[in-house]
């Protein structure tokens, strides 16, 4: 996900900024506060600088007749349609957009072939497995393409699956917190030494820096 989200960047700072029906879509809906500044840490300064210039006329022009009640020594009703158009314009994203397709796409590929691969099943079921939020993202893959009885074992595989997880890295998470006491200094590290870091990845969804 990570490398695709990287992809859809360099895509809407590419030449696609040059395609009519593209702009169109750039200058309605824009990025959201995550994806913006990785655009512009990606670099391609004079595409962001033309993307960015049509699509603020655009925002300008939705939120003329709101700032404008502002302005004018707007009441509290008026502050509620202002902020309302302001967050509503901020949660659009293509990136975000994109990203929701193409885990779709990686959702239904891994449930399809853990029914009809064997040897997909078997690396499945020996990988450390799903972060919950791809986990639930898989499960509701399962339910929507399979059929009934390969929905119950794909969900009983997947569910096995983050018990032993969770739990092996419940435990992990307690000796890490547990190395910290120096009464438990004698006490092996095992597999606890980036355990708080592999929970965050689990409970987010997200890649983060393993080692401090």
């Amino acid at each position: 996900m990570d490398e695709a989200e990287k992809r859809h960047v360099e895509y809407y700072l590419g030449n696609s900024v040059m395609n009519p029906e593209t702009r169109v879509k750039l200058n309605n809906i824009g990025f959201c506060s995550h994806h913006f500044p990785m655009m512009r840490e990606a670099g391609h300064a004079h595409h962001l600088g033309l993307l960015v210039h049509t699509h603020i006329q655009q925002v300008h022009k939705k939120m003329a007749g709101n700032i404008t009640s502002l302005s004018r020594g707007g009441s509290a009703k008026a502050a509620g349609f202002f902020s309302a158009a302001v967050r509503s314009q901020a949660e659009g994203c293509l990136i975000c957009r994109s990203q929701e397709r193409d885990l779709k796409r990686y959702s239904y590929t891994a449930v399809k072939l853990f029914i009809e691969e064997e040897e997909f099943r078997r690396l499945f079921t020996a990988s450390l497995g799903p972060c919950l939020i791809h986990a639930a993202d898989l499960a509701d893959m399962a339910t929507e393409v399979l059929k009934k009885n390969d929905i119950q074992l794909f969900l009983t595989a997947l569910g096995n699956h983050l018990e032993k997880s969770l739990e092996e890295l419940e435990a992990d998470v307690l000796r890490f917190t547990q190395k910290f006491d120096s009464q438990n200094d004698d006490m092996e590290w095992g597999n606890s030494r980036d355990a708080h870091a592999r929970a965050v990845q689990t409970l987010s969804g997200r890649v983060v820096r393993l080692t401090d």
